[in-house]
């Protein structure tokens, strides 16, 4: 279902903020009401906040995802769907990208001789 969101952000909402948006968790309520999509900001420096403008951006595309989900996933009532920046991991991807330029800067270590291999 969280691809399928990431899929209408990415192809079906119209307007460039929303190719901003990485889909990186959600929760669908027991009774199928309520779609809580959790979110990060892609290309980010891990210390960016949505702007306004991305916020009513997902906020009006809130129903039109619902209405998709139902006729995409055969529900059968349209699920309030919200949308929750995830600070906790726009700060694990900043830090992963950090640590990723770190090992691409460092030269590679030479491996050791194994002692089953006579020398």
């Amino acid at each position: 279902m969280l691809d399928e969101v990431e899929r209408l952000l990415s192809y079906e909402v119209r307007s460039p903020l929303a190719l901003t948006v990485k889909v990186v968790a959600g929760r669908l309520a027991p009774d199928l009401g309520h779609l809580r999509v959790n979110y990060i900001l892609r290309d980010s420096d891990g210390s960016a906040e949505p702007s306004k403008a991305l916020l009513e951006v997902l906020e009006k595309a809130q129903s039109f995802i619902g209405r998709t989900l139902v006729e995409a996933m055969d529900l059968r009532s349209k699920p309030h769907v919200v949308f929750v920046f995830d600070k906790d991991a726009q700060r694990a991807q900043r830090i992963e990208q950090i640590l990723a330029e770190d090992r691409a800067k460092r030269p590679a270590t030479p491996e050791e001789p194994s002692e089953d291999v006579p020398a």
